[in-house]
Order: structure tokens, then C-alpha cells, then sequence
């Protein structure tokens, strides 16, 4: 198997994770410890085209942001008839059993809409089985998209963030600690010619949270929350439709209680955001009865 390290700047401050111990991390090239994490494999695609560097085309040109991406190609348009994969590699870890394990990045697409397109799955047993991350509705509450989904087909016109986290995988997959878990990148072109940039990634960004260990494995239920950024009220609102009483906390991003609220039997729950300062936040809505849980993440505007 053919192995090459991907280099992806580093631009957002809160994502300056330590990469030595490979669960806090951007994909980095010059992070030789966490080597084996990510991968382009052209085993069982020998016409991969997916590549990392600087992309050279000229479809690209305006957006060439970052000095390293991986790209279907750095030069030449995307050809036909393809189907090319890269890899990121993670071990299961605390987060993914107690908490989140969240996934950021952007992306860029230039394809002949609907016939050429792009994928993102997992997989929660080292490639066994594969999830659609974007599409799929059996396992709506565990995949928590912050940002909007992204649309891997057409035109973006320029970079295009997105943010997703997994919840209780522990719970969902039954993964233990140690196990291995992969995110599948996927490019696809039909059969007819095309001249466009094809899809490209960048600032490819994990990072762990966990809030304590528990031995009780909960099952996902769905939240919203809105406004969502907000410096005033915001509201959250939950499947509870026998009103079972629910318990909410808040975390900052580093896992520090911030907020505790008990005895809400309703589903929906108003909070002041002025007690919070400015900054991102984690959210958790437990029923012990049920044994039921929901996360979420919101951000409090300056």
C-alpha cells in the first residue's frame, strides 16, 4: 500500500492542537508521529489521482488559499471514468466513547453537477463497514453537522467550511477503546469529458471531547439549538414527547463545566447567554430515566 503524508496549513486559532499525541490534531506533514493516521491508497484504486501540493490549475487559481491541499490532481483536469479514495485513520479514544469526536475543514468543487461528485463516509470497524456521512438518516443522531452539509458536486465558488462531530459512537457502533474508525474521501467522474478543477480539501482538523467516563451507554436523541451564533437567549429544542425530565450542562471547549440545569420536563430549554463570555461552547442533554442523551455545540458572539 502506498502511503504519503498529507501537509495542510494551520489557520484558526482554536484548532492549534497538540499533534504528538495523534487525538488533538491537523493533518500536518511535518507531524511525523502521527504517520500512520492518514493516507492515499492506491492499491485497490490504481488510477488515484488524488495529490497533495500546491494546486496549479487554472479553474483553481483564485482559490489557492493554502500552500498545500490535497486535490484530485495539483495540474491536470480530472479525467474520466474515475474512482479515486484517500483515507484519514483514527483510533478510538475516550471521545468517541463519552463524548464527541469533532471533524472540521474546507472544501472546494469544480464538477459537472450531479455526474461527477465527491463522498465522505465512515467507518466504525477499520473499513468493514462504511456510513454515508452527509446522506445517511439511519444514523442522523449521531452525525451533528454545525455547518452545512457539504455539497461535493457543482461549483462551490471558492472554499467552503464545514464542521460535523460524532456523538456516542461508543453507544451507536459499539466501538471499544482502541479499536479503529476511518473517514473515506471519495471522488467519482462519469464517462463524459470535462475541463474543471475537480475537489479539493484543506485544514483537515480533529479533535477530541470528553466530559467523564461513564460505563452506561446512552442512546443519541436529536437537538437543535438557535440562534446559533448569539450574544442574547438561546433556545434548545429536543425530542421528548412523554416529557421525561432532562438534565442540561455546558462545557467549554476544553471540558470545564460551565452551566448545570436540572429538572426540565418540557422540549425546549431558554438560556441566557450573557452569563457565557465569548467563545464555543458544548452542550449535553441527558435523561437519566431513559437513558437518553443529545450534544450540541453553539458559539457566543462578542
Amino acid at each position: 500500500m502506498k502511503k504519503l503524508l498529507i501537509f495542510l496549513l494551520i489557520v484558526d486559532y482554536n484548532m492549534l492542537y497538540c499533534q504528538s499525541n495523534c487525538i488533538n490534531y491537523c493533518l500536518n506533514l511535518r507531524d511525523t508521529a502521527c504517520f500512520n493516521l492518514h493516507y492515499i491508497d492506491s492499491s485497490d484504486h490504481p488510477k488515484n489521482i488524488w495529490q497533495i501540493g500546491r494546486s496549479h490549475k487554472p479553474l483553481f487559481a483564485n482559490y489557492s488559499n493554502y500552500s498545500d491541499v490535497i486535490i484530485t490532481d495539483t495540474i491536470h483536469p480530472y479525467p474520466i471514468n474515475n474512482h479515486s479514495v484517500f483515507i484519514i485513520k483514527n483510533l478510538v479514544t475516550r471521545g468517541d466513547i463519552y463524548g464527541l469526536r469533532m471533524f472540521i475543514g474546507n472544501y472546494n468543487v469544480q464538477t459537472d453537477s450531479l455526474h461527477d461528485y465527491g463522498q465522505m463516509d465512515f467507518s466504525p470497524d477499520n473499513g468493514r463497514t462504511w456510513i454515508d456521512m452527509i446522506n445517511d438518516t439511519l444514523k442522523n443522531p449521531n452525525f451533528l453537522w454545525y455547518s452545512r452539509k457539504p455539497v461535493l458536486t457543482g461549483n462551490s465558488h471558492g472554499w467552503k467550511y464545514f464542521d460535523v462531530s460524532l456523538a456516542d459512537n461508543g453507544s451507536v457502533f459499539n466501538t471499544k477503546l482502541g479499536d479503529t474508525v476511518l473517514f473515506r474521501f471519495t471522488f467519482i467522474s462519469d464517462s463524459i469529458p470535462d475541463t474543471l478543477g475537480g475537489l479539493m480539501f484543506a485544514n483537515l482538523c480533529f479533535r477530541d471531547f470528553v466530559e467523564g467516563v461513564s460505563q452506561i451507554h446512552y442512546k443519541p436523541i436529536k437537538s437543535y439549538i438557535y440562534p446559533n451564533p448569539t450574544n442574547n437567549i438561546f433556545i434548545i429544542e429536543f425530542a421528548n414527547p412523554k416529557s421525561e425530565k432532562f438534565q442540561l450542562s455546558v462545557y467549554d471547549i476544553h471540558s470545564k463545566l460551565i452551566m448545570n440545569k436540572d429538572d426540565i420536563s418540557g422540549n425546549k430549554v431558554v438560556v441566557d447567554a450573557g452569563q457565557f463570555m465569548p467563545n464555543s461552547y458544548i452542550y449535553k442533554l441527558t435523561c437519566p430515566k431513559t437513558q437518553e442523551r443529545s450534544w450540541g455545540k453553539f458559539i457566543i458572539a462578542k
